[in-house]
């Protein structure tokens, strides 16, 4: 079912986990909350520090599975059977908010990807047969105040005929490395490449390439390709930066 999606992830994701042998069940608690049919699971990696509420609704056969020393506080809700939500290793991600809205939904987030306060993530809204995939890699930092939808929410047809005009042709990926600003909103059907930054306020409605800064309303990037964005000036978090620039090198167009 998820077969292009996943190959996708598996290009921005180092080791990503799929296998549920990898994971242990949680169980719910002060700081858990699980709503839903028993078929869903809810599976996590050593470490879990992280407030948790998900809501399966009236889904069934859904999994989340949380990697290792995962911390911050998320809502996850679910609309549709089947689907499937991942977490990487060591991600900190506060007040964030997912939800899934299509039966087969695939959302996948790489390791270490922060949040700073609220985001809002949306997959599936109004999507039709189009099943969209929301994925995130490895190192992304995001501000706060942040809105991605891999869809346009409400099906737009033809007069004439039973035809959606707006599904979705695939999803919406962020490779490696990319820092989203304050305020941004990134729409369906594009990637926004490694190593770029999205400036505070920016609508994004098209493909970013690598080692980009992307800014206005629609976002326009601008290559930056003799420079590169660290989370702080320490040694380590410069190497890190220099390795995603290395892996995921911009186009020489």
């Amino acid at each position: 079912m998820h077969g292009p999606a996943i190959a996708r992830a598996e290009s921005v994701i180092e080791g990503l986990r799929l296998a549920p042998e990898d994971y242990a069940p949680v169980e719910p608690s002060s700081d858990v909350r699980i709503q839903g049919d028993a078929s869903n699971l809810v599976l996590a990696r050593p470490g879990l520090k992280a407030r948790l509420s998900v809501n399966f609704g009236s889904a069934r056969g859904c999994r989340v599975l949380l990697g290792t020393d995962l911390q911050g506080s998320l809502q996850i809700g679910f609309s549709g059977d089947e689907s499937l939500v991942v977490i990487g290793e060591r991600c900190v991600l506060h007040e964030l908010q997912i939800r899934s809205k299509q039966a087969g939904d695939f959302i996948a987030i790489g390791n270490g990807v922060t949040t700073t306060a609220k985001n809002t993530w949306i997959s599936g809204a109004g999507a039709g047969a189009g099943r969209p995939w929301l994925i995130i890699g490895d190192d992304c930092m995001f501000a706060y105040d942040i809105v991605i939808r891999n869809s346009d929410a409400h099906p737009i047809y033809a007069i004439d005929g039973p035809l959606q005009l707006n599904e979705p042709a695939s999803g919406v990926c962020l490779e490696p490395h990319v820092w989203v600003g304050e305020d941004v909103k990134i729409l369906k059907d594009l990637t926004i490449g490694a190593g770029s930054i999205v400036a505070m306020g920016s609508i994004v409605t098209r493909d970013i390439p690598r080692a980009s800064v992307a800014r206005g309303i629609p976002a326009v990037a601008t290559p930056a390709h003799d420079r590169y964005w660290a989370r702080n000036d320490l040694p380590r978090s410069r190497e890190r930066a220099l390795h995603f620039h290395r892996r995921y090198p911009p186009s020489s167009n």
